[in-house]
């Protein structure tokens, strides 16, 4: 209901993601999806509560937070609805999906001797992350570091690691061998093909409330995060460095390519429901909520 709610802006001004890059599997998700009045939002929504979900139980079965609880799922529909420019099919859709599953299966492989398979699927899900977004391919260095925390080093792991991520990419270049056309295999390696976004970037007033609202959300939760980790038994404090870690290089390859940003909301959900969650405050974290919430709906607003 929440995400019908946010995401009912979108059919009042529908975006298409025709702007595909052709050299991407994402251009063949939005052709497969044209033609149809208001599929793409419907699309992204099922997308969008599908990832909730599987979050959801990531975050429960890793014991990422002390208690089961659906609040992550929540957060992180209210932080996919919040930048009106994304309410409309587009490739961090998919790329968070890939990575989400990416994070289960690493997260997985603390302690286990026999991970070779849940290491090699973790590469292959980046991998497929990054035939939808080539730059997506820049966290296989997540993958690397992650697995230095979750488990002794090995150069086995990280190797198995990259092949997995490179397989998508031997069946692209067999299929354009069949054809006898292997020039039009290099546009799919551009890496930074959205860096000049940058050029005319400006964050217009009416965004001032809701980034004041989640960046002050995000101060918030800094000590109860903070604490969590601290007291938490050694495999949860792992998990939550490599989190960190992926919060970290996301918000760095932001500054390389835009499509990287809404990558946060991933450990974003997390964050901000562990202090949901442990605060004795609980009106106060109920009003820090709503204004979370009427912040995403000015700006929806006031960009119609």
């Amino acid at each position: 209901m929440v995400a019908l709610a946010l995401w009912s802006f979108a059919f009042l001004k529908v975006e298409n993601g025709s702007e595909a890059d052709i050299y991407s599997i994402y251009h063949w998700f939005v052709h497969l999806l044209d033609g149809v009045p208001l599929i793409q939002p419907v699309a992204a929504i099922i997308l969008i509560v599908v990832q909730a979900v599987v979050l959801n139980n990531l975050i429960n079965k890793n014991q990422l937070i002390v208690f089961r609880t659906f609040v992550p799922s929540l957060i992180y529909i209210v932080l996919m609805s919040s930048i009106p420019e994304l309410l409309h099919f587009n490739p961090g859709l998919i790329g968070n999906l890939l990575f989400i599953l990416m994070l289960d299966r690493l997260f997985s492989t603390y302690r286990d001797d026999n991970s070779n398979s849940k290491i090699f699927d973790a590469g292959l899900y980046l991998g497929l992350a990054s035939t939808v977004q080539f730059s997506f391919l820049m966290l296989l260095i997540f993958g690397w570091l992650s697995l230095v925390i979750l488990r002794p080093f090995a150069w086995r792991d990280m190797t198995i690691l990259t092949i997995g991520a490179l397989v998508p990419y031997s069946f692209i270049a067999t299929y354009y061998y069949a054809f006898r056309d292997l020039q039009s295999l290099i546009p799919h390696f551009v890496l930074f093909d959205s860096l000049d976004a940058y050029q005319h970037l400006y964050i217009p007033i009416h965004y001032s409330p809701l980034l004041i609202a989640l960046g002050g959300l995000i101060l918030i939760a800094f000590k109860p995060v903070f604490l969590e980790w601290r007291i938490g038994v050694v495999k949860v404090k792992k998990r939550m460095s490599a989190l960190a870690l992926f919060s970290g290089l996301a918000v760095l390859f932001t500054v390389l390519d835009l499509g990287f940003y809404i990558a946060l909301a991933i450990p974003l959900s997390v964050y901000l429901s562990i202090y949901f969650i442990n605060t004795q405050k609980k009106l106060l974290a109920e009003v820090l909520f709503l204004l979370l919430i009427i912040s995403i709906v000015y700006l929806h607003i006031v960009t119609l």
